[in-house]
């Protein structure tokens, strides 16, 4: 149940934790994308509210060890001039980095204020992408199954193969016994034919 405008005063940390779930629940649908989805402008104001170190909320530092980088690794994003952009480059390549995760870490270190202020723009982000991948995946090609205009390779069809016969000599054999057969019927015609030359005409 959302607050009234009258009882919020009354009740400020239920007011942000009621606005950090719906912010939450509004890119649920999307939460299991990669956190490439997540373009330069977000990542950029995520950056604002992540890479000031305060005494009062988790920085970028805390969301590193969430992530599960380890110490040396966390010094090193120091030295760069937006480590909460590079954390996000390095973490984007490991597995389980999702924009889910990143909703959930954020959450879990108390960053309601970051859910509030780009839960929108994360969604639009999320759904960009999503739009995106659907008019890629239309533009592809239509795969047709190839078709096999070869006879059927049925075991009573097999007979020999080149696995079975690689040099070839079975062919060669029943080319050999065609032409035999045929040399016999020929040979077969002309004994008759012969036979019938000698056959003497009687005479009447």
């Amino acid at each position: 149940t959302r607050l009234d405008s009258a009882e919020a005063p009354r009740y400020p940390a239920m007011a942000a934790e009621v606005s950090g779930a719906e912010s939450a629940s509004a890119v649920c649908s999307t939460s299991s994308l990669p956190l490439a989805a997540l373009n330069v402008r977000v990542r950029r104001r995520l950056s604002l509210f992540l890479n000031v170190r305060t005494q009062v909320a988790a920085d970028w530092t805390a969301l590193a060890e969430e992530m599960g980088f380890e110490y040396l690794e966390i010094r090193h994003l120091e030295t760069h001039a937006d480590p909460t952009g590079k954390l996000l480059d390095d973490w984007q390549g490991r597995p389980g980095a999702s924009v889910g995760r990143l909703l959930e870490l954020l959450t879990k270190l108390g960053r309601e204020d970051v859910l509030v202020e780009l839960g929108p723009s994360i969604e639009e982000d999320c759904q960009k992408y999503i739009l995106k991948q659907q008019q890629e995946e239309s533009e592809k090609p239509l795969q047709v199954p190839a078709v096999d205009s070869s006879d059927p390779r049925t075991p009573e069809r097999g007979g020999i193969t080149m696995l079975d016969d690689p040099l070839g000599a079975a062919e060669w054999w029943w080319l050999s016994l065609m032409i035999t057969c045929k040399a016999r019927n020929v040979t077969s015609r002309l004994s008759l034919h012969s036979a019938s030359l000698l056959v003497p005409i009687r005479s009447d």
